[in-house]
C-alpha cells in the first residue's frame, strides 16, 4: 500500500511541474514585425519604439515617455 501515495505524489508533481513550464515559458513571447516595431505575442500589442506608443489587441492606442 506504499506504492499508492507515491505514485498520487508523482502525478501532482507532474502537474505542477507541466503548470510551471506552461506559464513560465515565454521564449517566443516578443517577435519583430518591421523597423522598430514589436508585436507581443502573448498579449497581442504591438509596441512602436519610434513613436513611443503601443496599440493593444482591442484597438485602443496609448502613448509612453
Amino acid at each position: 500500500m506504499k506504492i499508492l501515495p507515491n505514485s498520487y505524489a508523482i502525478i501532482i508533481g507532474g502537474f505542477i511541474l507541466g503548470a510551471f513550464l506552461y506559464f513560465g515559458l515565454s521564449v517566443n513571447r516578443y517577435s519583430h514585425v518591421e523597423g522598430n516595431k514589436i508585436l507581443d505575442n502573448k498579449t497581442g500589442t504591438l509596441y512602436d519604439l519610434d513613436k513611443k506608443q503601443y496599440l493593444k489587441k482591442n484597438g485602443d492606442l496609448y502613448q509612453y515617455e
